[in-house]
Order: C-alpha cells, then structure tokens, then sequence
C-alpha cells in the first residue's frame, strides 16, 4: 500500500484481518474515539485494535487513556505512536510565538502564507500553548529562549544575552506581544498573549501527565534521529 494511501485512510485492514485506526490531530472528540474504537472491536469479531497516531494525534491518545484508561484497556491491544511531542515542541513552538512560521523559502513563499500571517494566526491557536515545552518534565537540558537585549545605564547603551527557561519564557511572551495588535476589515484588533488560553492548555497538559498505560498494552514510539529537532530559540 502506497504511504498516501496509508494515511487517506482512517481504518485499514490488514492479512491477518486485524483493525488499525489511523488517529489524526485534527479529531477533537472523545466521545468519537471512544466509539470508533468500539465499532472496531465489534467489526473485528471481539478483537482489541491497534490505534496508530501521528504526531499530536498521539497527544489526543493520551488525553483519552487519561479520562477513560478502563475503555482504552478494554478495546485495545497495540498502540504505536510516530513522532509525537510528548513533551511539547520547544524549539518550533517559542520561535512561533514571537516571530511565526515559515515553511517554504524562496519565491514560492509569496504563494504561501506570510511568516507575519502565521504568526497571527498562531497566537490565538489552543494547540500552540498545548506545546510549549512542559516546565515540570525533568529535561536532560531545559530549553531556553536566548534574547539579545539592549541595556542602558548612565548614558551607555550595552546589549546583553539573557537566557528564559520554560516558566520565564511566559514573562517574555507577555511582553513581546502586549502591543501585538491586527488589522481586520477597518478594525484594530489586539492579539496579545493569551493567558485563558494558557490555562486551558494546562489543563490538557494535566491529563498527560496523569495518563497511564494499561496493563496488557503495547506502545511503540517511532520518531526519527536524522535531523536535530529544534529546541533553543536565540
């Protein structure tokens, strides 16, 4: 099977009859996997199912073992998860909020979305702040956020490197995008740090942390080591 094919499709099946779900990010609701994979044990004759989940999908598997860890255990026996931020995008995700997204360089990018766009766009995005860096994960290197920042004192201008772990990384986000503000049909519309957001975030954050997998279960992660991920923003 063709890898576009793989992922087009939500439930595939392979030579042994076995029922795989492929869970994207983009299924917000729990009460919708919790029946999917229901529908899947039933279809497969009473067989527990293998979930495959990419990326932040894997995120929605964890909320998921979190609020309903006795169905997880009930309808499923494999779960391999491909490049999942379990810990949040440090690198990605800090350089997003203070200056935005590029993806394509070059003269295609003028048929791209902007950088500046993006950034916008970004700021009030609830999957964003579900991925910055967890602050209470014990990292072998805590991410920082390095800002070369001017200083003047008694007439003499000096310039500075500071250094914002994950939990003072807040106090500079909040800074940087007090005055943040964007233009919309006449109209003037403030797009500052957005800290309900923030607290909402911590919520889903909560149920990761507190998610356990189920005894009889077998998890795979998958994710790649060729290229560095990014993770301090300077």
């Amino acid at each position: 099977m063709r890898t576009s094919r793989f992922w087009s499709l939500m439930m595939i099946m392979d030579s042994m009859q076995s029922m795989y779900w492929i869970l994207l990010w983009i299924d917000k609701l729990m009460d919708g996997l919790k029946v999917k994979l229901e529908t899947a044990y039933k279809a497969s004759g009473g067989r527990k199912v293998t979930i495959i989940s990419h990326s932040m999908g894997g995120l929605l598997v964890m909320c998921f073992m979190s609020l309903h860890n006795e169905v997880f255990s009930k309808y499923v026996n494999k779960w391999v998860t491909i490049a999942c931020p379990f810990q949040g995008a440090p690198g990605c995700i800090n350089d997003a909020l203070l200056t935005g997204l590029q993806f394509i360089e070059g003269f295609e990018a003028y048929f791209f979305v902007s950088r500046w766009t993006m950034h916008q766009l970004l700021v009030e995005c609830p999957s964003v702040y579900e991925m910055l860096p967890n602050p209470y994960f014990s990292w072998k290197m805590q991410p920082q956020i390095n800002v070369w920042r001017g200083h003047t004192e008694d007439g003499e201008t000096s310039v500075k490197l500071e250094s914002y772990s994950p939990i003072e990384s807040i106090s500079l986000f909040k800074e940087a995008l007090r005055h943040n503000e964007l233009d919309y049909g006449g109209n003037t519309i403030a797009l500052p740090f957005n800290f309900s957001i923030l607290n909402w975030a911590a919520g889903t954050r909560k149920l990761i942390d507190n998610a356990k997998l189920p005894s009889g279960v077998r998890f795979y992660n998958i994710y790649g080591t060729s290229f560095d991920t990014p993770f301090d923003v300077c």
